[in-house]
């Protein structure tokens, strides 16, 4: 009698470790796909749909659907940054809930876009924050 009455709870206990295991993957998914987006937006920065489709081949389904997964391209504090957002699942991958998780990779521009900011020159280095120069000397043995 005791293990029936403790069967639901067992159950209960697996849909929990269940729910937090397709959080992992959509988060996963989520964090691959905004790092290989932003790998492609530092290569071809005007051309969305190809940045798109970039991310689109490190999800898998049902996660890469049109309805369940975003792509974009956005600058903040004068840099860019690429952000994949992916409907977290519901017990059951392709139903979609109410939550959505972000991941997001920050683009190193390998080629300016066309039309954007002209390339500008690093700040000069703060000989305060270089690293100490390192002295040889020779010991006699």
């Amino acid at each position: 009698m005791e293990f029936a009455a403790a069967v639901p709870f067992l159950l209960l206990a697996l849909a929990l470790v269940w729910q937090v295991l397709l959080l992992g993957l959509t988060s996963m998914y989520a964090s691959h796909g905004a790092a290989e987006a932003a790998r492609q937006a530092a290569v071809t920065p005007d051309e969305p749909a190809r940045i798109e489709e970039e991310a689109r081949k490190r999800v898998r389904s049902p996660w890469d659907g049109d309805d369940v997964m975003t792509v974009a391209v956005v600058e903040r504090d004068g840099r860019r940054y690429a952000q994949v957002t992916l409907a977290m699942p519901i017990f059951l991958p392709g139903a979609s809930g109410p939550w959505d998780i972000t991941g997001e990779a920050g683009v190193v521009a390998e080629v300016a876009p066309r039309g954007g900011p002209p390339d500008q020159d690093p700040p000069p280095e703060d000989p305060a924050e270089s690293p100490p120069e390192v002295q040889h000397r020779e010991v006699a043995g």
